[in-house]
């Protein structure tokens, strides 16, 4: 890679870190509740840099032992289940789907309490 640090992650938790202990409380309450918005999402893109690629693998290695095709997505595969190409009673596919959604999950709210059950 070409780019030394800061990383790009180092970046945007930098950028959260000043909006948190600098700019927060400058703000009337609207707009705090905004900063809050634009802190999580901004924490969603530091999880899928630091994280998608290990996440997606491990999903695509499953969806591979389920689907043979050259097209391993989640519209591929939503769209195998809606035509009934799959078979929702087996258990690969079951497992497939939780751990679908655990990896979408820690990327988009790891404190979410469902995700928190399904790490233990």
């Amino acid at each position: 890679m070409i780019f030394d640090r800061p990383t790009s992650s180092e970046l945007i938790k930098a950028v959260m870190d000043f909006l948190d202990t600098k700019i927060k409380d400058e703000l009337p309450p609207h707009l705090a509740f905004k900063l809050r918005i634009t802190n999580n999402v901004l924490g969603m893109v530091q999880r899928e840099i630091d994280q998608g690629e290990q996440l997606s693998e491990e999903v695509i290695k499953a969806m591979s032992a389920i689907i043979k095709s050259d097209d391993l997505t989640t519209k591929e595969l939503s769209n195998l289940i809606k035509n009934e190409d799959l078979d929702l009673s087996d258990e690969a596919l079951k497992d497939l789907l939780v751990l679908l959604s655990k990896n979408k999950i820690a990327v988009d709210n790891p404190n979410y309490s469902t995700y928190k059950k399904l790490i233990k």
